[in-house]
């Protein structure tokens, strides 16, 4: 079956970087802005949609689209949310639900199966990738903030989780830790998205994921200010590299 080309929207949602770039070419948009309630959705999504915004949603806009689903965001009443559709979606659901309170990460707003695939709603949480032009950072900047962030994500408490795998050293990990999918207001830490894959893991996979996101996003050179900042010990650059594959692989 042929592939979709994706669409993002900065600030929202998205497959992670190393399937986009394995399976599909992304095209950043401003999203294709749609009539309210043109949007073919089943009856229980639209109603839980309508709740959560506290009526009908007044525009209707396609965030991303790939081979993997697809996302709409709904505005209305000053709230929005998001509607993901896709062939899996409750480990998505099942880790937001128990995250919520330790990260900051979306409020589910809806789960249901319909028409062949999952439909998760969820609400928007405030900020911007902090390599959104508006941020108005240097790449530097942004390689530390990302390094301090994950060091204080992976210092949170684990005990009980229930995804992934316990052994020492293992910490609850982002599992698709880039750029995108870490938003900023005021240049604080403001959400979380895309944690379909967290749970109890290696530190080291958060950190490949970091240093690819930021030479994807940028250029070689900021692996180190990153590492730094989380607390890594010094690397060579071929262990770096090393590193780096491991997410893009």
């Amino acid at each position: 079956m042929a592939r979709r080309p994706a669409r993002w929207r900065p600030g929202t949602p998205r497959p992670s970087q190393a399937e986009l770039s394995r399976h599909t070419r992304a095209h950043p948009t401003e999203g294709h802005k749609v009539k309210s309630s043109s949007l073919p959705l089943p009856t229980n999504v639209r109603s839980a949609v309508e709740a959560a915004l506290g009526g009908a949603p007044i525009a209707e806009e396609l965030a991303w689209m790939s081979w993997a689903g697809t996302v709409w965001r709904m505005t209305g009443d000053g709230r929005a949310v998001f509607v993901k559709r896709a062939a899996d979606l409750a480990p998505e659901r099942d880790r937001l639900n128990w995250l919520a309170g330790r990260w900051p990460v979306p409020e589910v707003g809806g789960f249901f199966h319909d028409l062949g695939d999952d439909w998760l709603v969820t609400r928007e949480v405030s900020g911007v990738p902090m390599h959104h032009p508006s941020v108005r950072w240097e790449p530097r900047r942004v390689a530390e903030k990302l390094g301090r962030i994950l060091r204080r994500l992976h210092s949170t408490e684990s005990a009980g989780c229930p995804f992934g795998i316990k052994k020492r050293g293992h910490v609850l990990v982002h599992g698709d830790y880039c750029l995108p999918n870490v938003l900023v207001s005021e240049g604080e830490l403001s959400g979380l998205v895309d944690v379909g894959r967290s749970g109890l893991g290696n530190p080291e996979d958060d950190l490949a994921a970091g240093v690819w996101t930021l030479q994807y996003n940028y250029a070689r050179g900021l692996a180190r200010p990153f590492l730094d900042a989380y607390g890594w010990p010094p690397m060579t650059d071929q262990a770096i590299e090393k590193l780096r594959r491991k997410y893009a692989r």
